[in-house]
């Protein structure tokens, strides 16, 4: 999995009119980029860092995913 697949599956993640791969999200997870959130996914602070300035439209306490 390169960079751009990993900020492809993060983007997967967090934003909602995207589709969330399964398969690529267990493996962001093995690499400790995001965590397990009831029966979803939640990007840790290296899972935001990857993402830069991406992910900060996202970033907002508000808008957390609970399952």
């Amino acid at each position: 999995m390169t960079d751009a697949d990993r900020i492809e599956a993060l983007l997967d993640i967090v934003d909602d009119s995207r589709t969330e791969q399964p398969a690529a999200s267990e493996q962001l997870a093995v690499l400790g980029l995001v965590e397990r959130r009831g029966k979803g996914f939640r990007p840790t602070n290296a899972g935001w860092n990857l993402l830069s300035s991406l992910g900060r439209p996202f970033d907002v306490a508000s808008d957390v995913r609970r399952a």
